[in-house]
């Protein structure tokens, strides 16, 4: 391949690219998290092989760590990375680094050790002992199922090459099947009822009425008073969060003689609820936010390991010319907007993304999502499920930093003429094939911010000879203010994507002044026998 006329060998770019891979793959699986800890990132590592690609790894983990989890476990999760890869660097000229448990046990150990040392420093407890097991345990076995991916593991022979990759096939279908399995395992709690509020009026009495004159009257003789005024005022407090003195009726509140630190400490045991309730509903959250995570990884895993690689196409491509043009908000230096098109397998990305707001951190967050795209796209990951593997770590890193992606996405089959659109929160795509246009929209919100489990309804249509693509992001015009773009589009009558695409960069300035980052992307199917072309 060529860039800039100076050509790139194989060789290197297999290797970058592999590198690159490794890395990805550590990010992801620092995401996916289970309670402050990550199995899954030392159970890769502790599978990779010493060198480049652990080191790699080991990156790409340790990043992902300090971005999907709170300092101190991220540094906790580090610790465990960095004693695996110390550990694969000493034993890798021994007889013990060949034996087939040496991997899971150094995952397991280094994981032990670590959650051992925190765990004696925070004081033993049932649940401390219980998490340093659980990622004891998931680590070895997530190695295992890590080596069988990357091909680590001494797998037997087979007496032809066929039945051999049949059999890691259906290895990697059981190990994508146990992935979710392990996950909803130990992701799913017994269902648990709403705590029951009459615990507040219970602690409160134990702290204020233990010592009180009127304990008999009030709990012995007037019981059925007493359990009358705390139920009546009950909905209240806990609607508005604290007791205040009318919530009680005046035959108790005048009978108790301790009533405003009965009061006081009442408050205080409503704060408590709450906070134990919020507590549990934000927990179960991150369980379903974990448990997708993993099924999401297996799904991966099934489709770009077990299914055999897509025959090279056979079919006549259609030509194409893809135009790409970008200009800065008025008063910034670089634009928020990403853009980029690569061909893989036959077909044809073309991606736009928009940051939010404007700048070089809006600049760094657009790339870094086309980026991790393509990635999962160049594996043979299609669409749907990269774009919901993406959408879930950028939901898991906009609770840290508050920020979301639009993405939009067009696929193309250049043999079979087909078209898929995938949108989260992008402006709308345009269709001309001569005069006539025909406007793409979508209603999913931006990645980051989209459910989890959603994933963009794509719009699919068939691509002719002689037909023009445009993608644009919301700063050159949107739904509800483009049918100048339209009346623009259906009047032209040139065959040149780059100046279509530099005369609507250049009509979108002049309406809206430069008040957003602007950016284009056009693809053209011109006429043609064979052979592709590039602008």
């Amino acid at each position: 391949m060529k860039i800039a006329g100076i050509t790139l060998e194989r060789p290197a770019r297999t290797q970058t690219i592999q590198l690159a891979a490794y890395a990805a793959a550590g990010f992801f699986a620092a995401a996916c998290c289970l309670d402050g800890r990550a199995p899954l990132a030392a159970g890769l590592l502790a599978a990779c092989r010493p060198g480049g690609t652990a080191l790699a790894a080991l990156a790409g983990s340790a990043a992902g760590a300090f971005v999907f989890l709170p300092f101190g476990p991220a540094l906790r999760c580090c610790g465990i990375l960095v004693l695996v890869c110390a550990v694969l660097s000493a034993f890798r000229e021994t007889k013990w680094f060949r034996h087939a448990l040496f991997r899971p046990l150094t995952a397991a150990g280094s994981a032990l050790a670590v959650e051992l040392a925190y765990t004696l420093q925070m004081g033993l407890t049932g649940q401390g002992l219980t998490r340093m097991a659980a990622c004891t345990v998931l680590s070895g076995i997530l190695c295992h199922y890590c080596a069988l991916v990357l091909r680590e593991t001494s797998i037997p022979r087979r007496q032809t090459q066929r039945l051999e990759s049949d059999g890691i096939r259906r290895r990697l279908r059981l190990s994508a099947q146990a992935l979710r399995s392990l996950c909803e395992s130990f992701s799913v709690p017994a269902p648990k009822k709403e705590e029951n509020p009459a615990v507040i009026f219970d602690r409160a009495a134990e702290v204020v009425c233990r010592g009180c004159a009127l304990r008999d009257v009030c709990w012995n003789k007037e019981y059925v008073s007493t359990f009358n005024a705390f139920n009546d005022a009950t909905p209240a407090l806990l609607d508005r969060g604290r007791a205040e003195p009318g919530d009680f009726a005046v035959h108790f509140s005048s009978r108790c003689i301790h009533f405003p630190q009965l009061l006081s400490a009442i408050n205080t045991e409503v704060t408590a609820l709450l906070l134990r309730r919020q507590y549990r509903r934000q927990l179960e959250r991150e369980r379903e936010r974990t448990r997708g995570q993993y099924a999401q990884l297996g799904e991966l895993v099934a489709q770009a390991m077990a299914a055999p690689e897509a025959p090279p196409a056979t079919g006549r491509e259609m030509l194409h010319d893809v135009a790409l043009a970008s200009a800065p908000k008025e008063g910034q230096r670089v634009s928020g907007d990403s853009l980029t098109w690569f061909r893989t397998a036959g077909k044809l990305y073309l991606l736009l993304s928009d940051g939010m707001g404007s700048g070089r951190e809006a600049q760094r967050e657009s790339q870094m999502t086309l980026r991790l795209l393509e990635q999962l796209l160049t594996a043979g990951i299609d669409p749907d499920p990269a774009l919901r593997t993406l959408n879930a770590a950028l939901n898991l890193r906009s609770d840290d930093q508050g920020s979301f992606t639009t993405i939009d996405l067009l696929a193309v089959d250049l043999t079979g003429g087909q078209g898929a659109l995938y949108k989260y929160g992008a402006a709308p795509t345009y269709l001309k094939r001569q005069g006539s246009v025909r406007r793409l929209t979508g209603s999913a919100l931006p990645a980051g911010l989209q459910d989890v489990s959603d994933a963009p309804t794509p719009s699919r249509f068939p691509l002719e000879e002689n037909t023009f693509v445009l993608m644009i992001s919301d700063g050159v015009a949107d739904a509800g203010d483009d049918q100048w773009l339209q009346d623009l589009l259906a009047g032209w009558q040139g065959e040149d994507p780059n100046m279509l695409a530099s005369l609507v960069l250049r009509e979108a300035g002049t309406r809206r002044h430069g008040e957003d980052d602007c950016s284009v992307i056009c693809l053209y199917l011109p006429k043609g026998d064979s052979g592709t072309a590039e602008v």
